[in-house]
């Protein structure tokens, strides 16, 4: 969200807002979640860093893992492996969407569910673009080593995003969870599933099952993601739910089968991350259900206005945040490796130096990358950021979900091969899906005489004291030709913000106000009031409507 006020400029280009402004703008979210998605990802990214180590000798480039080399670091994963809380927020801003609005405004899932696909693919676009351009370049030079490095480590984290999306395709089903005894359930049918899963993988059973676990383990943070939103465990109860699944955690690398180390490491007989295994799925209740327990901690500490102001600039760009870490790390190794500061040796005296220092000039570099980068992620893309309707017919929105759990598979699997071989056939597959899937979802009907912009789902938010209007950039520009409205003008704060609404005259009617322009039935015009103004506002010397609280118009 980019926001600027109308004391500071008025057409020029907008600035950040200070922090006490920006609390002030999001006084309505809950701050926990942002808080926790962005920390994970940053511990994630400095965790990679921290991990990676590369040899360049015999012209060859060999990747390795810090925790491979020196075992004795495998238990600082129980730290470092975070992103069950990346699912745990997401289920949690989720649900807190679904229950804003009333029963009869629910959407289908199917149409949710794509709504969230829209935002989750589109920095995929550009990155995927990018890691293909680089490839092709390195392929046609010559440069085969670093080619196929490229074409594995470069989507080998999209396994995230395809996870992602099969436990945001059960989130629906999960908004009947009410009560702590739903809650528990829930756990134990995902924890004994995975148990069960496991032990036919030991009894020699096919290697594919192991997969399964990618629904049945990532949906354990979902649980307790929607539990924290809808405050259905009390902080002690989870309190104890995470340190009893710490003891059974502990008891099952003692006395189990199940490796330290809760990331994949080289040399390892049974990863507990690929495919996702018991322990992991343990260690993401203990994570998220200790989450819950601390959360007025961490509400005290979102609560401060600097400490906000970060983690909603974070927010903006949390997957290209994700996405982009690798390539400006792997600069860092490169650059590193020709001044002679490699990572070959971990046993080296200078190795830790090295390794921390490019850490943390990785996460400052982050800063300037993501503000580079993140329009790209805020910006809509034409035609599949087009509108979505909220409803359709039963059979159509069963069809999409189908297709977009598929999508999910196909990213996982591009994640797994690569874009080398088979992972070149599950890209197209997924292209497919994703292509599939925008067109069965339904486009709102438009109101009568409205103009559309395709493709575009920015919208400008002017903001006064009790008195607010959304206008479309069309209608910017005619009121930047022409100075007749808002003669009188307030203190105001112009906000730009990504929206996907439902059919907009559906809005303006629940509102109560009309739109005769619009085809929007004339009722009865409010008298006025505090804040009301009888003419309404005008725009660019055309009347647009009579303002009481605020009003969406289309695009």
């Amino acid at each position: 969200m980019l926001t600027t006020s109308r004391r500071r400029t008025t057409d020029g280009p907008t600035s950040l807002p200070t922090p006490h402004e920006l609390a002030a703008l999001t006084g309505d979210r809950d701050r926990v979640v942002d808080l926790i998605r962005i920390c994970s990802l940053l511990v994630v990214v400095a965790g990679h860093s921290i991990m990676l180590t590369v040899d360049t000798s015999e012209g060859a480039i060999r990747l390795g893992n810090t925790l491979g080399d020196v075992p004795i670091l495998q238990p600082a994963t129980w730290l470092l492996q975070v992103l069950p809380l990346f699912f745990f927020a997401g289920a949690a801003a989720s649900t807190h969407g679904w229950i804003s609005r009333a029963s009869h405004d629910h959407p289908t899932a199917g149409h949710w569910l794509f709504t969230r696909v829209q935002r989750l693919l589109r920095p995929l676009v550009w990155y995927l673009g990018a890691v293909l351009l680089l490839l092709a370049g390195l392929t046609t030079a010559g440069l085969d080593a670093a080619a196929d490095v490229v074409a594995r480590l470069g989507v080998q984290l999209l396994w995230f995003l395809g996870a992602y999306l099969l436990v945001l395709a059960v989130v629906p089903l999960l908004q009947r969870i009410c009560t702590p005894r739903h809650v528990m359930i829930a756990l134990g049918t995902c924890w004994g599933s995975a148990a069960v899963i496991d032990v036919m993988r030991f009894a020699d059973g096919p290697s594919w099952l192991g997969y399964l676990n990618f629904l049945t383990v990532w949906t354990i943070p979902a649980v307790l993601g929607v539990a924290y939103a809808k405050r259905i465990l009390r902080p002690v109860t989870a309190a104890a739910v995470a340190t009893g699944v710490l003891i059974l955690d502990v008891g099952l690398v003692y006395r189990g089968p199940y490796e330290v180390s809760l990331v994949t490491v080289p040399g390892q007989q049974l990863s507990n991350m690929s495919p996702p295994s018991l322990l992991l799925a343990g260690h993401a209740v203990v994570l998220c259900a200790g989450a819950i327990a601390v959360r007025r901690v961490l509400a005290k500490i979102a609560a401060r206005p600097r400490v906000w102001w970060w983690v909603v600039l974070g927010n903006r760009g949390a997957m290209t945040l994700y996405l982009w870490h690798l390539p400006v790390l792997a600069a860092i190794i490169v650059s590193g490796a020709v001044t002679g500061l490699d990572r070959a040796d971990v046993h080296s005296a200078s190795f830790p130096i090295i390794v921390g220092a490019q850490t943390m000039l990785l996460l400052a570099l982050m800063v300037p990358v993501v503000a580079v980068l993140s329009p790209l992620e805020n910006r809509p893309l034409r035609w599949w950021d087009d509108p979505v309707a909220r409803r359709s017919g039963r059979a159509r929105d069963l069809a999409l979900v189908a297709v977009l759990v598929c999508l999910g598979v196909a990213v996982l699997m591009v994640s797994r091969y690569g874009l080398l071989g088979d992972g070149v056939g599950w890209l197209i597959a997924g292209i497919g899906c994703a292509t599939t899937a925008r067109v069965l979802a339904l486009r709102p009907p438009s109101p009568r005489g409205a103009d559309t912009v395709p493709g575009d789902h920015a919208s400008l938010q002017v903001s006064a004291s009790r008195r607010s209007t959304t206008l479309d950039e069309s209608h910017r520009r005619r009121r930047r030709s022409s100075r007749a409205g808002f003669r009188a003008r307030p203190a105001l704060r112009v906000t730009t913000t990504p929206s996907i609404h439902r059919p907009m005259h559906e809005e303006l009617a629940d509102r109560g106000h009309f739109r005769r322009r619009n085809g929007i039935p004339r009722t009865r015009r409010p008298r006025g009031g505090r804040g009301v103004g009888r003419r309404g506002l005008r725009c660019g010397g055309r009347p647009r409507a009579v303002v009481r609280g605020e009003i969406r118009a289309p695009r």
